[in-house]
Formats: C-alpha cells, sequence, structure tokens
C-alpha cells in the first residue's frame, strides 16, 4: 500500500464512509452533525492511490466537563474502511488532527469514544473521564481527551 494522503475535504465528502462505518443502520441524516459547516470546523480526508478510506472531524467545541473552555476541539465522526482498520491509517488522521488543533492554540482535543476504539485512543495518549454510557442506537461510549502540549506524538 502507499502512503496515504491526507487533505481538508468538505463536510459532504466524510458522510459516506461516516454511514458505512459508523452508523449503518441508521438514515442518511443521521451522520450531519451539528457544527459540520462552521468555518472553524476541520474535515479530513485519508486517501491511498486516489481512494479514500477515512475521515475524521474536528470541532471547536468545549468538552462536557468543562464548558467555559474555549481552546478545546472535539473530534468525532471519525471512520477508517472496516477491512483497513489496524492498519495506522487511522493514527495518521488522529495526529492530523491533534496537529490542527495544537497550531490553532488549542489545549485539548476529546471524544465521545465507542467502547471498541477505548484502546486505540488510550494508545495515542488519551485519557478516560467518568463511566462509560450508552448513546441510544449506537452503543457504550467512553468520554476520552487528551491534552495538548505542543507537539502531536
Amino acid at each position: 500500500m502507499s502512503s496515504p494522503e491526507i487533505r481538508r475535504i468538505p463536510a459532504a465528502e466524510t458522510r459516506g464512509l461516516r454511514r458505512a462505518v459508523l452508523r449503518p443502520h441508521q438514515p442518511p441524516e443521521a451522520v450531519i452533525y451539528p457544527g459540520d459547516d462552521d468555518p472553524d470546523t476541520l474535515h479530513l480526508g485519508l486517501y491511498v492511490e486516489g481512494r479514500q478510506l477515512g475521515v475524521a472531524s474536528l470541532y471547536r467545541e468545549p468538552p462536557p466537563f468543562a464548558l467555559k473552555v474555549t481552546t478545546a476541539w472535539r473530534l468525532r465522526g471519525m471512520a477508517v474502511e472496516h477491512v483497513r482498520q489496524g492498519m495506522g491509517l487511522g493514527a495518521a488522521l488522529l495526529r492530523a488532527c491533534l496537529e490542527h488543533a495544537a497550531s490553532q492554540r488549542g489545549t485539548q482535543v476529546w471524544c465521545n469514544a465507542r467502547s471498541t476504539a477505548a484502546g486505540f485512543y488510550k494508545s495515542l495518549g488519551f485519557v478516560s473521564r467518568g463511566e462509560p454510557f450508552d448513546l441510544p442506537g449506537i452503543g457504550p461510549h467512553h468520554l476520552m481527551y487528551r491534552d495538548l502540549s505542543g507537539a502531536a506524538s
């Protein structure tokens, strides 16, 4: 497999993979998220040989445990094709998101991580906060965050 290319894309170009990977049994509008069209929102696509294999979105949004934090970013809608998971593509996408947040003077990136993905986020420096919770129609999640100290690793 050749090296992946990660580039900024419009919100609409995230929705095919969001739906296929994250919400396959829900209607198409279930993958249109609040804030998708905000000017600060970043949508990234990961491509190999011109084919989209991953997406991730980053929103300027405070975490529920620190609503006054204006320097936090929320990771949402991160998806990598099922057959390509575990190959480092998600890590590359997440690092690009962390780098963007840091470049915008962000101090933290947080997400509601599916329980099945919690280990992935932990391996990239995220920590859990609070008890696991259920998102109706989606399943068990963990609130996770990573403080940014400059460079993303």
